[in-house]
């Protein structure tokens, strides 16, 4: 269809629903209950009939979902759908820029580049069309900034909130506690798949702990007369077609130990996993008593 034809049909299909649904109830005064009553192709026949003329059938193959994106797929140097361009995936550090990079990006990406950047929901970003013949100098004035197109399995789905040094509301610093957890865990261990670990501060969730494989919830935790940093600690969650909320297995972990709970529980997977499966379908395979138990071990000093 072409573009001016774009309001006639978006006028003939409210006018189908308008005919159709049910306003009386607001339970069902929703399209989708029109479309489960007359199903789509009857739907679309109306559609048709109001329009005065036949809308063109798109092939399966053109409608099919695509395929699961991968999991910190968006990092790294990709090609991309158009002939010759690239695109970076750069990785950030806990979502954390500072001036100078900001400004050195700003100055990369038209040289380099269209002179977009974009973000991504992981809180890296994008630089897109760039020349195959520039990547070795892109790649290098990079690094120059301190940054880099590449990341390991657990710092390319690390997505922190703000924490406590820019956020009133949030109960711990879950940016540095981000920093360190992921140098913990890299010093003490190789992961061969991705995972996204999550940390958020406050009950507003803005880093989305519970659609994280590992998610981290910070409340205040209780040690003898006083209060302390801490978070409870979520597992098996999901977005996209792994979509679900993480299960909580641990609470009120003091933050200097949280390093050593996460290890325990990747060491678990990595020797108990079936060929090939991921730390999310190991969760789903095993219950909160046990995930618990596999994360209690104290196997390793404070992160």
């Amino acid at each position: 269809m072409r573009p001016e034809a774009v309001v006639s049909l978006c006028d003939a299909i409210l006018r189908v629903f308008v005919t159709e649904g049910d306003r009386t109830d607001r339970r069902k005064a929703r399209l989708k209950y029109v479309l489960d009553r007359l199903g789509v192709e009857a739907f679309v026949g109306l559609v048709e009939r109001r329009l005065g003329a036949p809308l063109e059938r798109a092939a399966d193959a053109a409608i099919r979902p695509a395929p699961p994106p991968l999991k910190h797929g968006h990092v790294g140097v990709h090609p991309q759908k158009q002939q010759g361009p690239f695109y970076a995936g750069v990785a950030t550090p806990v979502g954390r820029l500072t001036v100078e990079r900001l400004l050195g990006l700003a100055e990369l990406s038209p040289r380099f580049g269209s002179g977009t950047i974009r973000l991504t929901v992981c809180q890296n970003l994008l630089i897109s069309d760039v020349a195959e013949a520039a990547l070795p100098r892109f790649r290098e004035e990079l690094a120059g900034l301190g940054l880099s197109h590449g990341a390991s399995a657990i710092r390319g789905g690390l997505v922190v909130c703000t924490g406590n040094s820019g956020c009133k509301f949030t109960a711990a610093n879950t940016k540095r506690h981000a920093a360190q957890l992921a140098d913990f865990l890299e010093s003490r261990l190789a992961l061969d798949q991705p995972i996204n670990i999550h940390l958020t501060g406050c009950h507003h969730c803005c880093a989305e702990h519970y659609v994280g494989d590992i998610g981290l919830f910070a409340p205040r935790v209780e040690r003898g007369d006083e209060t302390v940093e801490g978070y409870d600690l979520h597992v098996g969650g999901g977005a996209g077609p792994e979509q679900g909320p993480g299960r909580p297995i641990l609470r009120g972990i003091p933050a200097e130990q949280v390093g050593s709970h996460v290890l325990a529980l990747l060491r678990a997977w990595l020797a108990t996993r079936s060929p090939n499966e991921t730390f999310r379908d190991f969760c789903a395979r095993h219950g909160t008593d046990a995930l618990a138990t596999f994360a209690g071990a104290r196997t390793e000093e404070p992160a």
